[in-house]
């Protein structure tokens, strides 16, 4: 799922491709929404994920994020977004990021996008309860959303060493309420149930991502 807007700085590595070619490579891109913001004049961005186009999916490369099939050190820019929360459940000190580091040249940067759990406004509380919801689903493909100060806490020093810069913001990506209250409503669940409580509260007071985090990790260049 796209963010709305990218952090600047994600912007600003982006548009250096007008001057030197960069290759991206996005992560879990399921529909190809962040793929397609990511490609700029002079950004060949390659999307990666486990579903093929056949099954909804706009990938390049039909692969495990976590064993992405790319030549080490042949990557300028590696964008994870909203897969971090899915991952950190299985591997809490985060060590998925070492693979994900490795594919990328001399200074080049991971970046890491998520939704923040934090926001107050009611419909934004209502988008964390749904990604609750569906992780307590499927534990084994999903997680809750995480925050900034939990993800970083996990880092282990290695890795901790090598975060540049992070940061928070407002996420104004459209989210489609109607949809995700006929999904919980597919199941026809009882009055009380935990599916009707979350139609309900998103039908009285909507849906939306409410904010977004970022954190970009650099590797070493030769100039460093």
């Amino acid at each position: 799922m796209p963010f709305d807007p990218l952090p600047k700085t994600l912007t600003d590595l982006l548009d250096a491709g007008a001057s030197r070619p960069l290759v991206a490579l996005d992560l879990g891109c399921g529909d190809g929404r962040l793929s397609a913001l990511l490609r700029k004049p002079g950004v060949h961005c390659f999307g990666l994920d486990r579903l093929p186009r056949v099954a909804g999916s706009r990938a390049d490369i039909v692969a495990d994020a976590r064993r992405a099939p790319v030549c080490a050190g042949s990557v300028d820019l590696v964008v994870a977004g909203n897969l971090v929360r899915h991952l950190l459940p299985a591997q809490r000190d985060a060590a998925f990021l070492d693979d994900w580091l490795a594919l990328l040249r001399p200074g080049g940067s991971l970046f890491i996008l998520e939704d923040e759990p934090t926001a107050r406004p009611a419909a934004a509380a209502n988008y964390r309860d749904l990604q609750a919801f569906l992780a307590r689903l499927w534990p084994v493909g999903r997680g809750p959303l995480v925050t900034l100060d939990t993800f970083r806490r996990r880092l282990p020093a290695r890795l901790a060493a090598l975060v540049v810069e992070s940061g928070t913001g407002a996420n104004h990506w459209p989210q489609d309420a109607a949809a995700a209250v006929a999904m919980l409503e597919r199941g026809r669940p009882a009055p009380g149930d935990e599916a009707h409580r979350l139609a309900a509260a998103i039908t009285a007071r909507g849906l939306s991502c409410g904010r977004q985090w970022w954190c970009r990790l650099r590797t070493p260049s030769p100039t460093d």
